[in-house]
């Protein structure tokens, strides 16, 4: 009887404990930002841009370009849904995409793609508010939009990484439409300084992007896999070096086939980075 009572007490509590690991498994999945920015994606209505509105709103997007409010409003109102979806996203801390880079460059990036037609919508649907004067509206829609341009990043490659700092950009840009424009109360000027801020001086862990990139399986023979082992540590000492840049570049073009077709060129990357440095730093200065 006691051996019973014993064999019973003890499957209880396995299924208990069992329980509760599902449970907080379970909350986990639940609190990752990425499944409600999958969500978001599901609502986006863009199959009206034609091929020259795409045009016209990456003039604007680069600044060379003026919004026009009659040509992209009922575009940006028909995504309100869609982007109220991606701003609750970016309340929820964990951002894991899940992509599995064991299949080497066939993993699924489709993410990235969708994540750069939503945050340029993100950002228009912040000229539309702007331009409507609501400025609270406006500036919780930018701070949503730098930090789930920040998201993009997560755990992703240097494709991921370049995207997010395509919209990281496009974000600051509108950042300084808005001051442009005036009429930002403390409380809004204060809004967006937190969210340009919590993006830390780099804005994206550029390093952790380099070794993802050249470390996931891309199906090399030996000595070509040896020499991507000498090269990234060096690539990522580059970036906060730019004075290893040139042995870099001489390592990537002296590889063995098909190293300098396959590593990313360094040069571009670390550009890139400072780019992203330096607008943060024009946005935080203009915050001030």
């Amino acid at each position: 009887m006691n051996s019973t009572r014993l064999i019973s007490s003890v499957v209880f509590v396995v299924a208990m404990s069992m329980g509760s690991v599902s449970a907080q498994q379970r909350a986990k999945v639940g609190e990752n930002a990425a499944l409600r920015y999958w969500s978001a994606f599901a609502q986006m209505q863009d199959s009206a841009i034609t091929d020259q509105q795409a045009k016209e709103l990456n003039l604007i997007l680069d600044g060379t370009a003026p919004y026009d409010d009659l040509k992209y409003k009922d575009l940006t109102e028909k995504n309100r849904l869609a982007l109220e979806t991606l701003a609750r996203g970016t309340r929820i801390v964990n951002c894991d995409w899940g992509v599995d880079y064991q299949v080497g460059a066939d993993a699924p990036v489709d993410y990235v793609r969708k994540s750069l037609a939503i945050g340029r919508l993100n950002v228009l649907y912040s000229f539309h508010l702007l331009i409507n004067h609501d400025n609270d509206g406006a500036v919780r829609t930018l701070a949503a939009g730098l930090r789930f341009s920040h998201d993009v990043a997560n755990g992703g490659t240097l494709f991921a990484a370049i995207s997010a700092k395509t919209l990281l950009v496009a974000h600051l840009r509108a950042v300084q439409f808005a001051l442009q424009v005036g009429g930002l109360s403390v409380a809004q000027r204060s809004m967006l300084q937190k969210a340009v801020t919590q993006l830390g001086s780099d804005g994206l862990d550029w390093q952790s992007a380099v070794k993802r990139e050249l470390e996931m399986p891309l199906g090399l023979d030996a000595k070509a896999t040896a020499a991507v082992g000498q090269i990234v540590p060096v690539f990522v000492n580059a970036l906060n070096n730019p004075s290893v840049l040139p042995k870099l570049e001489e390592m990537r073009a002296a590889g063995p086939l098909p190293l300098p077709e396959i590593i990313p060129n360094p040069r571009r990357v670390i550009e890139e980075r400072q780019d992203l440095i330096d607008k943060l730093q024009q946005s935080r200065l203009k915050l001030q």
